[in-house]
């Protein structure tokens, strides 16, 4: 009877066997379909004898290079993550910075301490003074370290000041609004989660409406780019959505925001998600595909399926 270890290594060879089997079947399955796949893509294009409308899908807003509006979102919502965290940080080295500085003028003061009989006499001119006649080491204080120090500070009190009327501006919460007596009140987010979320809204629907084309001259020459572009932007937002929704997340590790805080903007960009779903479904249904020889087209590739052809070409 073999042992424990030669019977659990053999059968492991055998696992590891089958899914390289496994692995090699579908790799030869993807590559044989592939060349089909890219002539039904990729369509050839264009020469003298090419209708206008295939010259339009090619030249402008072609599918080739729709992922740049899913980069968009990326890029987007990557400059908010470094703004947040760099506040953030800025914030967290400047409090280190200031308690290093009091812990130091406490441990200086400790050392040129005395006591209270110790200074001027208040019957002199210089009347409640604090200068010490006789520090424990180095010399008298003079009037200028005081300033010399203020100074140091005095380059960051405009940040300071801007990061303090932020604060003030976007943490600032909206009352809530009490419709009737019984009934649940209307609660509104923050200020600045409103600004984030009106600023992301904003940029889908312009990216998705400002360029042109919104739709080409038939389903026959490709998707209609309204839709192609909503479709990005809504695919390139479910990593942030996920990333939300975990409370151990990496925005909250670079941003220091607590999950229950981030929750809200998980849900809105759920929302916003679920909008752009819907601007990537309608155009396909408002194509005019069955009075452009649409319906022509798609049965001339799709011959012999049983395939009920509507607005995206096929079901």
């Amino acid at each position: 009877m073999p042992a424990l270890p030669e019977l659990l290594a053999r059968r492991a060879g055998i696992a590891l066997e089958i899914v390289h089997d496994a692995a090699s079947l579908f790799e030869r399955e993807v590559l044989a379909s592939a060349p089909s796949l890219n002539k039904r893509i990729l369509i050839p294009c264009c020469n003298s004898s090419s209708p206008p409308g295939l010259v339009e899908a090619a030249t402008r807003d072609p599918w080739q290079k729709s992922g740049k509006y899913a980069l968009g979102w990326v890029y987007f919502s990557i400059i908010l993550l470094i703004l947040t965290s760099t506040l953030r940080w800025y914030n967290y080295w400047n409090d280190k910075i200031r308690v290093a500085v009091h812990k130091d003028s406490v441990e200086q003061a400790m050392k040129t301490a005395s006591p209270d009989t110790d200074y001027e006499l208040s019957a002199l001119e210089t009347d409640k003074s604090t200068k010490m006649f006789f520090p424990r080491e180095g010399p008298l204080p003079s009037s200028a370290e005081p300033a010399k120090e203020e100074a140091s500070f005095a380059n960051s009190r405009i940040l300071n000041s801007v990061v303090a009327i932020s604060r003030r501006l976007f943490y600032y919460p909206i009352p809530a609004v009490n419709v009737r007596k019984g009934w649940q009140p209307i609660v509104f987010p923050s200020i600045g989660t409103i600004a984030v979320v009106t600023a992301a809204l904003a940029f889908v629907i312009l990216y998705s409406f400002v360029p042109q084309p919104l739709f080409y001259q038939g389903i026959e020459f490709g998707s209609p780019p309204l839709a192609i572009r909503a479709g990005m932007l809504a695919v390139a937002m479910i990593p942030w959505i996920v990333g939300l929704s975990m409370k151990a997340n990496f925005i909250s590790i670079m941003t220091g925001i607590g999950h229950e805080r981030l929750n809200v903007l998980h849900r809105w960009l759920a929302y916003m998600c679920l909008l752009l779903s819907l601007i990537h479904t309608v155009p396909f249904y408002v194509t005019p595909i069955w009075d452009q020889g649409g319906l022509t087209v798609f049965k001339s590739y799709f011959q012999n399926q049983n395939f009920y052809i509507y607005g995206t070409g096929e079901s």
